[in-house]
């Protein structure tokens, strides 16, 4: 059975549009599990919604947890060539 409206045009969903960082995507999953209880939200699209916002949480906690890695290998980069120079 075809959907009347596409899934990022149903209510609510729109406003979701900007989901940078883990807090935001622990929100959205957050409403789509509010939303399914209240039934404003279909379970199949829910259901959908949440898988791709797990996706997306585990790219950025893995993106974050890249930038970080970088920084402490920076950081150790410059100690031993600091313990280098003396």
């Amino acid at each position: 059975m075809a959907r009347k409206t596409k899934l990022g045009d149903r209510v609510g969903v729109s406003d979701w549009q900007a989901l940078e960082t883990a807090g935001d995507v622990r929100r959205f999953l957050r409403w789509c599990i509010l939303s399914t209880r209240s039934q404003s939200l279909e379970s199949k699209d829910a259901a959908i919604l949440g898988q791709l916002g797990n996706c997306l949480l585990k790219t950025i906690q893995v993106a974050d947890l890249e930038t970080r890695l970088t920084v402490v290998e920076k950081q150790i980069m410059a100690a031993t060539q600091q313990q280098n120079l003396t």
